[in-house]
């Protein structure tokens, strides 16, 4: 028998075929000398398998309001969605990565708070918040609108939890139609093209997010350490100039790294003055990790590409890069160790992080395979076939 108490009552689960909830509160009886009694009292509110174990709660607590006359949660005009989201939410949250607190912040100030940070918790209506959902998929993707919808329906559910809500109007808000996803990578005529505008270091940084697949945080925190014979350990990232830990548990692995990049590593190495091992194999003139937005938009990717007309690019489209080429030359599970995916299919969550041989002879197969093109020279003689 399982039980969980709350506030004025509790629900437990009864019976051993047909389970059913069944609930019990208390009410205070004034007798005519003024004395109170307390009366036990139990309601069954339904079978097991046609309620959820919320739904029997909130059951029981509309019971409870209707027997007493009384409200178990505290609804108050002057508690704002924005009140509540910093001062009852955000603090709860102490396990965060600060990846993870930027990108949850980003979206809730940009697109919720804007519309909602002032409506007292109690006037959102399921309408207007799914109008406002329908709104923004007009105009965003699918991965912001569901961030949206599902980090609202958390904030509001942490509501009702600390009853500030009798129910929360967000848990059956539906995911809108939105725009299609981004489905773009590089082709290889492309990136034989955006190799030959670049410089070798930027060759070298081009060549390792297409072939190992490496993030943005990752590549930008590698330190000559890092690099082994045969693969890149990857246990650091880069966030907004701070290093942390990578995105996932998942992504601290190694990634395969071909022979003939692991070669221009070394020498690129020896051009630079064998920075210890500490030092950062990219770093910006500072000494520091290279600022990954500036790198992208403004230094160096996107000008070089678009100066030989190449629009789109973007850090995913260079990890989808991988992934469309990678197919069909090596294995799925090699794709996915390389890219260090999660399965959620399975209960691990992480797939195999041991670099196996049948990767390290793809990877190969797959550097030899994009290096099919006429030779392009670098200003410092490296030379990629």
């Amino acid at each position: 028998m399982a039980r969980d108490r709350f506030q004025n009552g509790w629900v437990e689960e009864i019976g051993k075929k047909a389970k059913k909830w069944r609930g019990h509160y208390f009410v205070y009886v004034k007798a005519s000398d003024d004395s109170v009694t307390r009366k036990h009292r139990v309601v069954t509110l339904g079978l097991k398998s046609e309620l959820r174990k919320g739904e029997a709660e909130k059951k029981l607590r509309q019971i409870i309001e209707r027997a007493t006359g009384t409200v178990t949660a505290r609804p108050d005009e002057n508690v704002s969605f924005r009140w509540f989201w910093e001062n009852r939410f955000l603090p709860l949250q102490v396990g965060w990565r600060d990846s993870t607190r930027a990108a949850v912040l980003y979206t809730l100030n940009r697109h919720v708070l804007p519309a909602f940070g002032d409506t007292p918790l109690a006037r959102l209506t399921r309408f207007d918040l799914q109008g406002h959902l329908n709104r923004l998929a007009a105009k965003y993707s699918k991965s912001l609108v569901d961030k949206v919808r599902t980090w609202v329906r958390s904030v509001l559910e942490e509501a009702v939890e600390q009853e500030y809500l009798v129910k929360n109007p967000a848990r059956k808000l539906s995911m809108p139609p939105t725009r299609a996803t981004c489905k773009r990578f590089l082709t290889k005529a492309e990136y034989h093209k955006l190799l030959g505008v670049l410089e070798e270091r930027d060759q070298l940084i081009l060549r390792l997010f297409v072939l190992c697949a490496l993030r943005p945080g990752e590549l930008f925190a590698l330190r000559w350490k890092c690099l082994d014979e045969g693969h890149l350990e990857i246990d650091e990232a880069v966030y907004r100039g701070k290093l942390g830990e990578p995105k996932t548990k998942g992504s601290a692995a190694k990634v395969a790294l071909p022979k003939s990049l692991a070669a221009d590593l070394i020498a690129w190495h020896k051009v630079n003055d064998c920075p210890g091992s500490d030092q950062f194999i990219f770093p910006s003139r500072a000494g520091k990790p290279i600022d990954s937005h500036n790198y992208l938009r403004r230094d160096v990717l996107r000008p070089a590409a678009e100066s030989v007309g190449i629009k789109g690019v973007t850090f995913q489209c260079l990890r989808r890069t991988f992934a469309t080429h990678f197919h069909g030359i090596g294995t799925v599970k090699d794709q996915q160790s390389q890219m260090r995916h999660t399965n959620a299919q399975t209960t691990m969550n992480i797939y195999t992080q041991a670099l196996s041989g049948s990767l390290q002879e793809s990877m190969e197969d797959f550097d030899e395979e994009m290096s099919r093109s006429t030779a392009t020279k670098t200003s410092k003689g490296f030379e990629h076939k």
